[in-house]
C-alpha cells in the first residue's frame, strides 16, 4: 500500500470549471515543533499554494479546513525531476566541455544545459500537473 503524506491547509481559492482548488498549507521544518529551536534558529515556517484537483470542487468555498495529500511516490518524481535529472544534466555538461574548453566555458555551459533542462521541463507543466496529483478531503466530512 502506497504511504500517504497529509498537511492541514486553508481553502484559498476555488475553480469548478477546472475541478481544482487551491489550498494554502503551512509547512513547517523538521524541527519545527522542537522545544529548542528558539535557541538554534531552526523551526522555520513557510506558507505554500498548492492546487489540488477535486471531483467535486463545488462542496468547498474559501476558508474550509481541509487535508491536502499526496502519495510519497509522487514526493519521489518531483524530486527526481526538480533535483536529481538537472544534476546529471550539469554534471555531464561539465564532463563533456571542461577538458576541452576549460573551466569558465565548462560552468557556463553546465549552467545553460540545467536552464535548458528547466525551460524544456516547463513546456510540459501541464501535463506534469496531471502526473504529480495532490488530493484534498474536507476535514469534516
Amino acid at each position: 500500500m502506497a504511504k500517504i503524506m497529509e498537511h492541514d491547509a486553508r481553502i484559498v481559492a476555488v475553480f469548478p470549471e477546472e475541478k481544482r482548488v487551491e489550498a494554502e498549507m503551512v509547512v513547517s521544518s523538521a524541527c519545527g515543533d522542537c522545544k529548542a529551536k528558539a535557541v538554534c534558529g531552526g523551526g522555520e515556517k513557510e506558507s505554500r499554494v498548492v492546487s489540488a484537483y477535486t471531483e467535486h470542487p463545488e462542496i468547498y468555498k474559501v476558508g474550509d479546513e481541509v487535508t491536502i495529500s499526496i502519495e510519497q511516490i509522487m514526493g519521489y518524481k518531483a524530486i527526481t525531476l526538480s533535483y536529481i535529472v538537472p544534476l546529471v544534466v550539469m554534471i555531464v555538461a561539465l564532463a563533456l566541455t571542461h577538458s576541452r574548453w576549460g573551466d569558465l566555458v565548462a560552468g557556463l555551459s553546465a549552467l545553460g544545459a540545467c536552464a535548458l533542462y528547466f525551460v524544456v521541463l516547463s513546456f510540459f507543466r501541464k501535463r506534469l500537473e496531471r502526473v504529480i496529483v495532490f488530493s484534498v478531503k474536507g476535514k469534516y466530512f
